[in-house]
Formats: structure tokens, sequence, C-alpha cells
């Protein structure tokens, strides 16, 4: 390995590193118990909760996987970034005030009074599981891009990059709970704005690209069918599917953590309408800089910084950086990169900690454990969390898919199946307490069906995975009272889903060996090959969901000859308001003021764009340093007239 950069980068990196550690132990001392660490004593103000939020649905991952996608799909990519804005509007007014009310520690908590023991011990597996794998994805995506700009032509120095990264971001989450990833989350925030605001003028200011109007013109045309390395197709269906998921999947997990973790509902909400008008920045901020790249290089394999990393296409963003950005400002932007996947991490990390550590460990298997107990327990899983997302990164680098379409692959298995259950929980009364369960089991299958027998593109798999999960849901209360009709009705009904979505997969796929017509000629072969045919899986499929349909309506039909106290008294404390004094300020503690705190380190980083002026390497565009510390000057020193402000 041999450095890439002037040394002034590497001293930036070095400090900002120093500097989120000792965040990580300023706010260790506050941290006497479980509720602390998890969800801020519901003190974490509403602009620091609504920034944080916004980091934690990007990271490095924007800059890497998305930036890839952009450069090699153009406007097309660009309609991804819209669709953010969108879905998560929709998804935080349906159900930002509903997540306070509902008083939780953790992001399943209230599975068990909900629906049931059972599917509180189910889904809080299946979620800490599924979420393990999005801190390996954003450290994969932080590494991809940093690693070949420190050093370049080097696939070693990903993968140490991957190990010393994901040991920092342990320690200071593991010090100092939801403040600490919050308060880091609001610096990094301000470093990243920093950069991408400064970033696009600089590039056109230049004169490269001629005038915004010609820029455009280069572009290629918006197409709606894009195969990305020869194994993923991308339509106009993946627009429409991410658009429909991300109403779920933005307002779930750790996401919904930041309305839980504010004193009351008006925070809440006002958390909500903060992170969709910096949502609204997305298309612009993250998504002009790879389409400069798709002018500037249209085959970036010819770029010698990348000639021996794979997929370089993936390190478009930071080639346009490297290019117009003075050396010291390319460190700060790394360690914007390092900021956002580490918000992203951290947020996670603190979440399924939370799961395990109160769902599973404390309300299953340890009632008695006093606040102090989970919080060590919370602390150890945050450990074994490290080692997997470091294990699995290391997997997703050398993966031949790529960071975008990996990930796609991956929550579009096992993210959209579980994101719609846990929302429509705090949402509707009238599914029964066994849906959760039956709608996670059904969508997982048609997911899998959708993708490895179907042959469908991803935004077909999600739309068909969404349909089938929410119809799961719908019909438990329904398929409850064919049971209690009699076990046959139950059974008639099932056969009839089972059957429709058989002779749907027969008419509606992209296998060419699965239709009606394969299907008499393979089975009037009766060979043992059938047997690994796609119509034999087809029938098994339908025998999957005619058994999940069955064996549930029996437990639906337990649900509506059995109403459950439980729920009625969720749904009472869910139309109730906060009440901040009892709630919340009655265990002594008062809110914080931290505006002081973020005033004074925007002011010390706009003092660090300055002071790398002393080096003669990055002095070869000044103008941007007193851009970049102009903004956090101002930013600052605003922060700082607002400190008798609380929220």
């Amino acid at each position: 390995m041999h450095f890439g950069l002037p040394a002034v980068d590497y001293i930036v990196i070095g400090i900002y590193l120093i500097f989120m550690l000792a965040i990580g132990f300023y706010f260790s001392r506050f941290m006497k118990e479980g509720k602390d660490f998890f969800v801020g004593g519901n003190l974490i103000p509403w602009w620091v909760s609504g920034v944080s939020l916004y980091m934690t649905l990007f990271s490095a991952w924007t800059f890497t996987g998305a930036a890839s996608f952009i450069y090699n799909t153009s406007w097309f990519g660009l309609l991804y970034f819209v669709t953010w804005p969108i879905s998560f509007i929709i998804g935080f007014q349906l159900s930002a005030k509903r997540w306070r009310r509902t008083r939780m520690t953790s992001p399943v908590e209230y599975i068990q009074t909900r629906f049931n023991k059972t599917t509180h011990l189910f889904l809080a597996t299946i979620l800490a599981l599924s979420m393990v794998y999005w801190p390996a994805h954003h450290l994969a995506s932080l590494s991809k891009i940093c690693a070949p700009a420190l050093f370049p032509n080097s696939m070693l120095a990903i993968d140490i990059m991957i190990v010393v990264t994901g040991i920092v971001i342990l320690i200071y989450t593991i010090s100092g709970g939801l403040w600490a990833v919050c308060v880091t989350d609001v610096v990094q925030f301000l470093i990243l704005m920093a950069i991408c605001l400064v970033l696009v003028p600089t590039v056109f200011l230049t004169g490269d690209l001629g005038s915004v109007a010609h820029f455009f013109r280069e572009l290629p045309p918006l197409t709606f069918h894009h195969v990305i390395r020869g194994k993923t197709t991308y339509t106009l269906w993946y627009i429409f599917g991410i658009l429909f998921y991300n109403i779920f999947g933005t307002a779930v997990g750790d996401k919904a953590q930041r309305y839980y973790s504010v004193k009351d509902e008006k925070a809440a909400m006002k958390v909500g309408w903060l992170a969709f008008g910096l949502f609204l920045t997305a298309p612009i901020l993250f998504g002009i800089p790879p389409l400069i790249g798709k002018v500037l290089w249209p085959n970036i394999h010819l770029l010698k910084e990348f000639s021996n990393v794979t997929k370089p296409d993936e390190n478009i963003f930071i080639a346009v950086v490297l290019k117009y950005m003075p050396a010291g400002m390319v460190g700060i932007f790394l360690s914007a990169m390092m900021a956002a996947s580490m918000s992203a991490m951290d947020s996670v990390w603190n979440a399924v900690s939370s799961i395990i550590s109160v769902d599973i460990y404390k309300n299953i298997f340890n009632p008695d454990a006093s606040e102090k107990t989970v919080l060590r327990v919370g602390r150890i899983t945050m450990v074994f969390l490290a080692a997997i997302a470091i294990t699995l990164a290391l997997v997703i680098i050398h993966s031949s898919y790529g960071v975008f379409t990996f990930s796609n692959i991956f929550f579009g298995l096992t993210g959209v199946p579980v994101a719609i259950p846990l929302f429509l929980g705090i949402m509707s009364r009238n599914i029964s307490r066994w849906s959760a369960f039956s709608s996670i089991l059904a969508g997982t299958l048609m997911a899998a069906t959708a993708r490895f027998l179907l042959h469908y593109s991803l935004g077909q798999q999600y739309i068909s995975t969404i349909v089938v999960t929410l119809l799961f849901i719908y019909i438990s209360l329904p398929f409850g009272k064919l049971y209690l009709r009699g076990k046959q009705w139950a059974a008639g009904g099932s056969a009839v889903l089972a059957f429709l979505l058989w002779g749907y997969s027969l008419i509606l796929n992209h296998n060419p060996s699965l239709s009606f017509g394969t299907l008499t000629s393979q089975f009037r072969a009766l060979s043992p090959d059938w047997l690994l045919s796609s119509s034999f899986w087809a029938i098994l499929t339908a025998l999957g969901f005619f058994t999940i349909a069955y064996f549930f309506s029996k437990l639906y039909a337990r649900d509506l000859t059995n109403p459950s106290e439980e729920v009625r008294e969720f749904f009472v404390k869910m139309d109730t308001p906060i009440d901040v004094e009892k709630e919340v300020l009655s265990r002594g503690v008062k809110e914080v003021n931290i505006f002081p705190m973020v005033g004074t380190i925007s002011l010390l980083l706009a003092a660090l764009a300055l002071a790398i002026l002393v080096f003669p390497a990055a002095r070869s565009d000044i103008g941007v340093n007193f851009a970049v510390a102009g903004f956090l000057g101002i930013t600052g020193f605003l922060m700082l007239l607002s400190r008798k402000a609380v929220d």
C-alpha cells in the first residue's frame, strides 16, 4: 500500500476519528440504565433527532452504490432519489405520533401486547437478524469509497479499513448510547452538508462542463430499462416498488426509534418534518455529482486511481471530489463519508442491541433483570454485532453483484415482509394478533418465489411481496370467521387463495419453463426430473400458501372468540397523549440544551477548514476552504445565539 493523498488529508481524518471517540466517552457518564442508553431518557431534542433520522437513512452507500446506480442509469437513477421524500412524508405522517405513544424502549417492544408473545419472539429474532446486515453494508460502502482514495490500487486497504473503522464506531457507540449516536449524527450532518453544498457550485465554476443547460444536454436520455453488471434488471417497476416499500421501511426499526426518543407527539412530528425537508435536497446534493462524473468520464475504468479496484464505477463520487476539491478538503469529504456511514451503523447497532437485550433477554429469559443488567447486556451485544458486521462487510466487498444490487436483493427478501406488519401493528385495530406472523411467512415466501422462480425484476419482486404481505394481514379476520363456520370453509378459502396465487405464478412470470403448457408436458412425462422443474416448485409454493392460510385460520378464529384485553389496553394507550411531566420529567431528569455544544463543535470545524491552509498543498483553491468554513461558522454562531432554547 502507498499513500495517495497529501499528508494534510490524513491529519484531518485522524482528528475527526479522535473527535468521534471523544463524544462517545463524554456521553458515557450519562448512561446509567437501559432507558438512557436506548432512548436517551426520551429527552433527545427534536431537531437533533430529526437530523439523526435523516442521517440514518443514508450512508457512504449513497456515495458508492447509489452513485454507481446513477452513473450507470443517468436520469433513471435520479428518479430513485426523488422517491425518498415522497415515501417518507407519507410514512411519517401516518406513524410519528403513534410511535411516540407506544412508549417503547426497543423498536419491537410493543409486539407482545399488540400481537402476542410468540410473534414478539419471532419478530424480534427476525428483525435483529435482518438488521445485522445493514451495518455491514454501510461499512463495506464506506471502505469502498475511502480506501482507494487514501491508498490507491489496493484491495487490501479496503479490507483493513473495514476492520479498523468498525472498531472505532463500536467504541464510541458502546460508550455513549443513543445520545452519542444522535449528537455525532448532527456533527456528521454539518460536515456532510458543508462539503456537498460547496462541491456542485465549485465544479460548474471551473467551466469544465460549460453551462448548466449544456451539461444536461450531454447526459444520456431517460430510459426505463437497465441491466446492471448483466445480473439485475431495473425498470419503472423498481421506482414504484421502492416508493411503496419505503412508506413502511422508513418508519420502522431504528427509524421509529427517533420518534419515541423525544418527549411527546408534537416533538415527534417536528422530527418527521425536519427529516422530510432535508430529504428534498437529496436529488441535487447526492444525485448531480455522479452525473457530472458520467459526463467527464464515460468510462471510469480508465482512471488510474481505480485501475486495480473491482467495480470502479462505485467510486465515481470520490473521483469528482478528487478532481475538484483541494487537499485537506478531500480529507474533510472522506470524513463526511465516514460520518454518513457511522450514523447509519451506530443507529442500527443501538436498535438491534435494544431488541436483543430488552425484547429477548429481559422479556423472555430474565424478566427480573435490572436496568443496569439490561445496559450491560446491550453493550456486550454490540461487540458481537460489530464482529458480524466486519465479517459480512468483507463478504459484500468481494461479491460480484456490487453494493447497490447486493443490498436491494437482501432487503427485497427480508426487509419488505417484516416492515409492513411492524408498521400496521400500531395503525390498525382490525387485524388478528397472529396476522404479523402469518404475513411475514407468506411475504418471505412470495419474495423468494418472485426472485428465484418467477424471475422478476427487483421492482416487480417488491410490489408482489407488498401485495401478498398485505393480503395475508387483512384476510386474517375473514379467515377466522370462515374457520368458525367450519374447518371445511377455512380449508376451502385457503385452497381458493392458493389456487389464485398458483395461477398468477403460471400466467405472470418471466420464466420460460413455467406456464400451463410446460406444466402439462412435464406432468405427462412423469420423469423424476419433474421434481426439479419450475412447475413442481410452483405447485409446492402454492401448497405453502395454503398451509399458512389454513393453519393460521384456527388462530385467527381464537382471536375472534377470545378478544384480547391487552390489545384493547394497547389502543387505549395509543389514544392517550403523552403526559410529559408525569412520564418523562418525573424521573428527576431535565431537558438538555445542546445548542452550545453543537455550536462550539461547528465553530471548531470551521477553524479546522481554515487551519489546513497552513499546508501549501491545501492552497490550490482557497475559495472552497472559505466557503466550507463560512457555512460551519455561521451555523455554529447561530446555535450559540440560541443557547437559551431547549427545543
